[in-house]
C-alpha cells in the first residue's frame, strides 16, 4: 500500500470519526502509533518497524471497538521488499481503571496484503493482545499494546508491540437521573419548588407552600383567630389586635371576735362593696380566704378559718347576690400570720377574712 493511499485512508477515518460522533454514542479515540513487527520462521522476513492509525469508539465504561491499519515494508531473509497493509477490527475490554492507569484486552480479525516485487499474497488473520491506556489529561492519552497475530492461511503465528498518542473526544451526555420530587407536608407542591417544607396537614397554602396569610398581618391563617384585620394594625399571636387593658381591683378584710365565725355588723358595708365591684365586672371571681390567731390546737383553728371564710361567702352569696359559683372559700387556720400573735391587737389583726379581687379592663 503507497504512503498516497495510507493518507486518504486516513482521513477517511477521520471524517468518518467526526460523523458519528456527532451522535454522542460514546467517546471516540483517534490511535496514531508506531510500532515493531516480528515474523513467524516460515515467512522468511524480518521484523520491521511498522506504523498504524486506529480510530476507537467506547460503549461504556468498559467496551470499545476499533477499526485499525499497519503499514510496513519488511525485507525477505535472501533480499527484496514487501509491502505489507493490514486491515483490521478489534473488540476491547477495559478493565477497572488504577489512577491514570487503563488496562485492557483485545481480540480480532482482520486482512493482511502482502506485495512483492513479483508477486501478492492475502492472509486472513486473528490476533489476541493486551495493553494498556495512560491518561495524561481528559483527552489526550498514551496507548500501548503487545499482539500476536494468528495467519489463517499458512498457520504461522506474529507478533508485534505498539506505542502511540491518542486523541480522545465526543461522548454521551447523559443527564442525571431524575430525582423523585415528593410533597413531604402533604400540602400540594413538590418539594423541590417548597420554600415552606413543614406547613401543618390541612392547612391552605399558596404557590410556594407557604401557609396563606389572608389579611397579611404575619399570623398564617390556620392560626388566625381574626382573618379580617385592617391592614396594618398591629396583631398578636393570635392574628387580633392588640387590645390595651388596665386592672381594677377591690379588697376585703374582715375582722373577727375570739372563737367566733359571726361576721360583725360593721364590716356590712365593706362587704357591699365587694358585692357591686362582682357586679359590674361579671368576669371577675375571687377566693375568700380564712385566717385565726394561735389561740387553741391547729386542727380546731383550720376549721374555724374555713367556717369565717364561708360566713363572708355566705354574706356575698345570701344578701348581695352573688353567684356562689364565682366564690370559693379556703381555710389556712394559723399558718399565714400578718402581725405577732404575743399581743392583743396582734392576735385580732390575724383573726380575719381577706380577698383580693381582680378585673381586667378594655381601654
Amino acid at each position: 500500500m503507497s504512503y498516497k493511499n495510507l493518507l486518504l485512508l486516513t482521513a477517511g477515518l477521520l471524517v468518518a470519526s467526526v460523523v458519528n460522533a456527532d451522535s454522542h454514542e460514546g467517546k471516540w479515540s483517534i490511535n496514531p502509533a508506531v510500532g515493531y513487527q516480528a515474523f513467524d520462521n516460515n515467512r522468511g522476513l524480518d521484523s520491521e518497524a511498522l506504523i498504524s492509525l486506529g480510530a476507537e469508539y467506547r460503549y461504556g465504561n468498559n467496551w470499545g471497538a476499533e477499526i485499525r491499519v499497519l503499514d510496513s515494508s519488511p525485507e525477505f531473509d535472501n533480499g527484496g521488499d514487501v509491502d505489507l497493509t493490514q486491515y483490521g477490527i478489534d473488540g476491547l475490554y477495559y478493565f477497572e481503571k488504577t489512577g491514570k492507569i487503563s488496562p485492557y484486552a483485545a481480540a480480532g480479525i482482520s486482512h493482511a496484503q502482502f506485495e512483492g516485487s513479483s508477486s501478492s499474497d492475502d492472509e486472513t488473520q486473528f490476533d489476541v493482545g493486551m495493553g494498556w491506556r495512560y491518561a495524561l489529561n481528559h483527552n489526550w492519552s498514551i496507548k500501548t499494546d503487545a499482539k500476536l497475530i494468528y495467519g489463517i492461511d499458512d498457520d504461522t503465528i506474529d507478533s508485534l508491540v505498539s506505542v502511540g498518542l491518542s486523541y480522545t473526544f465526543g461522548g454521551e451526555k447523559k443527564a442525571a437521573p431524575m430525582a423523585i420530587d415528593g410533597d413531604a407536608d402533604s400540602d400540594g407542591v413538590t418539594d423541590s419548588n417548597d420554600q415552606c417544607p413543614t406547613t401543618p396537614a390541612g392547612a391552605a397554602v399558596d404557590a410556594r407552600g407557604c401557609a396563606l396569610d389572608s389579611d397579611n398581618d404575619g399570623v398564617a391563617d390556620y392560626q388566625d383567630a381574626c382573618l379580617d384585620t385592617p391592614a396594618g394594625r398591629q396583631v398578636d399571636e393570635r392574628g387580633c389586635k392588640y387590645v390595651l387593658k388596665r386592672t381594677e381591683e377591690v379588697s376585703l378584710n374582715v375582722n373577727f371576735a375570739s372563737d367566733s365565725s359571726a361576721v360583725e355588723g360593721n364590716y356590712t358595708s365593706e362587704i357591699s362593696n365587694v358585692a357591686e365591684f362582682m357586679k359590674k365586672f361579671a368576669g371577675a371571681t375571687s377566693v375568700i380566704e380564712g385566717h385565726t390567731d394561735d389561740t387553741g390546737s391547729a386542727i380546731y383553728n383550720e376549721t374555724l378559718s374555713q367556717k369565717r371564710a364561708n360566713a363572708v361567702m355566705n354574706v356575698l352569696v345570701n344578701r348581695f347576690g352573688i353567684s356562689a359559683e364565682r366564690l370559693s372559700a379556703k381555710g389556712y387556720g394559723e399558718a399565714r400570720p400578718i402581725q405577732d400573735n404575743d399581743s392583743v391587737e396582734g392576735r385580732r389583726a390575724n383573726r380575719r377574712v381577706v380577698a383580693v379581687i381582680k378585673a381586667e379592663i378594655e381601654e
